[in-house]
């Protein structure tokens, strides 16, 4: 492939691990991609930072050796792209470098399997009160207890990106009954879908509520005491969007008073979740530390997506899931 000239050389910045991995698949891309290769977790010296003008943040990095990383990446002067692994980029450090008219891909779609896999794990395990059967277990009790079933009953998927699609698309397969809420709806949906006008209404139908936005300055604390008065007694709520979608501290008002029979939730407003919080010490509550997402193979699949786009970078062709302030 022949490299755009006027970004001769492409100093990439990269992992070990994903150099180990794809090394001879990025250096295929073009001869002239020099690759720095981040070792361990301190902040590269000034020397290297200077040259740097290209980056992937990989999933191995996060979260151990984030921090060297991406002090290192602030001072890249001269920085002109970064993919991530991750969907999100609502952080302040990624806005930081838009801001800086640094360009930024993000791996969205990588991990849609894993968490929509996730979310029907948190229904089922909830629906059949699998905490229940483990405590007798542990306590060798032959006990048994009745439990709900997910087919026919009413799923509400908030959020229709890849992995709210994907939510919807296993819902749909366990013959619950889908409705979903997205910004523009398009009528390719796996279920019946509208705008958020209609989020009152259909959150009053669903037994499960399935929460997978992303944070922007309209969903922020989008789930709170009103939103949570509108839905049903005894519904459950799923968290795998991000944390300050919620107002915690309604979440644990409706979860103590009954209001809401259970929850399941990957993310949360404080990580890690401060050890005094109530939802620990809940019985109708499942938390998990931001992992919905940690499978092997959505690794690799943010890393195919990286070596996609840096092939187009290097042709001077438009990128996948470029994000635009």
């Amino acid at each position: 492939m022949t490299m755009r000239t006027d970004e001769l050389p492409i100093t990439l910045l990269v992992s070990d691990n994903v150099w180990a991995r794809h090394g001879h698949a990025i250096s295929a891309i073009s001869s002239d991609i020099v690759p720095v290769i981040y070792e361990g977790n301190e902040v590269l010296t000034d020397d290297v930072t200077a040259t740097i003008n290209t980056v992937f943040y990989s999933n191995d990095l996060w979260p151990d050796r984030s921090r060297g990383f991406v002090l290192s990446l602030l001072k890249a002067t001269s920085l002109k792209w970064m993919h991530t692994f991750s969907a999100g980029v609502d952080s302040p450090f990624f806005v930081q470098l838009m801001e800086r008219g640094i360009r930024l891909t993000n791996s969205s779609g990588a991990t849609a399997s894993p968490i929509a896999q996730t979310a029907i794990l948190y229904m089922l395990a909830l629906s059949r009160n699998v905490r229940a059967w483990f405590q007798h277990q542990d306590k060798h009790e032959w006990t048994r207890h009745g439990f709900t079933e997910l087919d026919g009953a009413r799923l509400a998927v908030i959020g229709m990106g890849p992995i709210g699609a994907e939510i919807a698309r296993l819902g749909v397969a366990l013959n619950m009954q889908v409705e979903a809420i997205r910004r523009t709806p398009n009528g390719n949906e796996p279920c019946p879908t509208f705008s958020f006008d209609y989020l009152s209404e259909v959150l009053s139908r669903a037994d499960w509520v399935a929460v997978a936005l992303p944070l922007t300055p309209e969903t922020r604390l989008l789930f709170n005491a009103k939103t949570f008065a509108t839905m049903k007694t005894g519904a459950r709520f799923i968290n795998v969007g991000r944390g300050e979608l919620v107002d915690e501290e309604a979440l644990i008002a409706v979860l103590q008073s009954g209001h809401l029979s259970g929850a399941a939730l990957d993310v949360f407003s404080t990580e890690p979740l401060p050890a005094d919080s109530p939802l620990w010490d809940m019985d109708n509550v499942i938390i998990t530390p931001h992992s919905s997402a940690a499978s092997e193979q959505s690794s690799r699949r943010s890393e195919q997506i990286f070596l996609e786009n840096l092939a187009l970078y290097a042709a001077g062709l438009p990128m996948r899931n470029e994000i635009n302030l």
